[in-house]
């Protein structure tokens, strides 16, 4: 009986570990949710032909490395240069043969610089679909993948947004790895660092954030790296996308983040503590974090005088100004306080509207709605037929409408005003904005008159005043106030005075030029 007992429980122990073998060789199979090569060559080749099932443009070709022994090379037809792959790949690993492949000095001599050994199939995919080739042979327990990609790209061109005069006249393009090298090329110094991300439940897109070490914050830089791995979303098509992603404050209409195709801007933010965000596929960064007025700078109000670019810049805030309320003003006064405008200019005025069936609201949305209308048909139009029909277009039917009583010769004036100061500012997100505030103003400026616009105003100073981007105050360097920012807020002081790095990025280094 005791004898039994003790057979039961030695079986019952090398049960438990057979068991435990076997949850071993199942952990080891799978590991951090990728899946090991298997020992079994056509289990593998089965598992990558099922992943990539009806998709034409995946070359999987059949090779003969030797002693009955069979291999696969995988690429993306049309992401490769197909003579470097033949030439620098494909050919040394058959002269190699089997023997080579399993000798580790041998790989070491493939003529390719950019090689790796996945040993899981989730990577040998991910290789393949980035664009890489990869080997897999028959009794090597790893693939061979190696980065001879060429994709088919836009050549490099100035933006067509940001016009500079003076400054670069080069162009972010839609590779991540062409504008890295923009990047690196005008910062020549190993400060300069790139933090990736992978993207995309099913795009697996890479976004980079650029950085300079040694000036960044790094309690920002963790910040903003936590909002980009938590996002969570099938993919992203622009920039934009993971900007209202990771935005502070998403209901507001203003801005947080500071979107930029031009390298040089980028580097000057960069030098200022700031972070880029790249995406690959989209040709725009995202400049965070920044305050209200770096939206009406260029690049040009810094290689010209400082009094020029001051200048230029107090036209840019004014011009905004006339952008938004001008419109309102127009209803208030024609609704509520024709008393004050000169008698000479009310006669005139008088005549002008005698003939129009409509209230000054009805009037101006009429023809700011047209506006925006010809504004946005001219965008999406080809340049020489847009040009056309933004040029006819504005002309004809302002003087059809005045003719037909439908306006005033003044209304056409304000709206004319007004669309010339909101091409004046360089930001396209600041400018929309500022589009869709003018309705709310003119709304409230219906109801209330001159009260509805100070009420309006009030609003958009509060709402400037409590925003923030990443984490930072929107307003400054005016709320809260910081005496020594205030050199290149609206007036910028001479470049020689500009020896501190603004707050606004928290710098871990205030001071400019010191050796790294």
């Amino acid at each position: 009986m005791m004898i039994k007992k003790l057979k039961t429980k030695k079986i019952e122990e090398s049960g438990n570990k057979a068991e435990e073998k076997d949850d071993k060789k199942e952990s080891e199979k799978v590991e951090d949710g990728k899946e090991k090569l298997s020992s079994s060559f056509d289990d593998n080749i089965y598992k990558i032909k099922k992943s990539f099932e009806n998709c034409p443009d995946i070359i999987m070709r059949k090779v003969s490395i030797g002693q009955n022994k069979t291999g696969y090379f995988l690429y993306v037809a049309g992401m490769v240069d197909t003579d470097l792959v033949q030439r620098d790949f494909i050919a040394p690993v058959l002269n190699m043969g089997y023997e080579g492949l399993m000798k580790e000095e041998s790989l070491e001599n493939l003529p390719v610089t950019d090689i790796s050994f996945p040993v899981d199939i989730n990577t040998i995919i991910d290789d393949v679909l980035r664009g890489n080739t990869v080997f897999l042979g028959e009794g090597i327990d790893h693939a061979i993948s190696c980065n001879l990609v060429l994709f088919a790209k836009r050549s490099i061109e100035e933006p067509i947004v940001e016009k500079n005069v003076k400054g670069s006249h080069e162009g972010f393009v839609e590779s991540l790895l062409t504008n890295m090298s923009m990047l690196r090329r005008l910062v020549k110094n190993t400060s300069l660092k790139f933090k990736t991300f992978k993207l995309g439940a099913t795009t697996n897109q890479t976004c980079a954030i650029a950085y300079i070490e040694g000036i960044a914050s790094p309690e920002l830089l963790s910040m903003l790296s936590e909002k980009i791995k938590n996002l969570n979303s099938d993919g992203f098509i622009g920039i934009g996308y993971i900007e209202q992603f990771i935005t502070d404050h998403p209901n507001s209409p203003f801005p947080q983040y500071l979107s930029t195709e031009r390298p040089d801007k980028t580097i000057a933010a960069l030098l200022e503590g700031k972070f880029a965000i790249m995406l690959d596929g989209t040709p725009v960064m995202s400049i965070v974090p920044v305050n209200f007025f770096a939206f009406f700078k260029a690049p040009d109000d810094y290689t010209s005088n400082w009094m020029f670019g001051s200048f230029i810049g107090a036209i840019r805030v004014f011009a905004a100004i006339i952008a938004v309320f001008l419109p309102g003003l127009y209803i208030s006064v024609l609704a509520f306080h024709y008393y004050t405008v000169p008698l000479n200019l009310l006669i005139s005025l008088a005549e002008s509207r005698s003939k129009v069936p409509f209230q000054p609201l009805m009037e101006a949305l009429i023809m700011e709605i047209t506006l925006e209308l010809l504004r946005e048909s001219t965008i999406r139009l080809p340049t020489y037929i847009g040009t056309a029909v933004g040029v006819v277009g504005g002309l004809i039917i302002g003087q059809s409408a005045v003719q037909a009583g439908l306006v005033s010769n003044l209304m056409i004036i304000v709206v004319a005003v007004t669309a010339i100061a909101s091409f004046v500012i360089p930001s396209y997100d600041m400018g929309l904005a500022i589009r869709f505030i003018r309705f709310i103003v003119m709304l409230f400026s219906a109801v209330f008159g001159i009260i509805g616009i100070t009420t309006t105003a009030s609003l958009i100073i509060a709402n400037l005043v409590i925003l923030e981007s990443l984490g930072q105050p929107y307003f400054q360097p005016w709320i809260p106030l910081k005496l020594k920012d205030l050199k290149d807020a609206v007036i910028r002081l001479p470049i020689n005075l500009h020896r501190t790095r603004p707050d606004i990025a928290q710098p871990v280094d205030k001071i400019r030029g010191r050796n790294k």
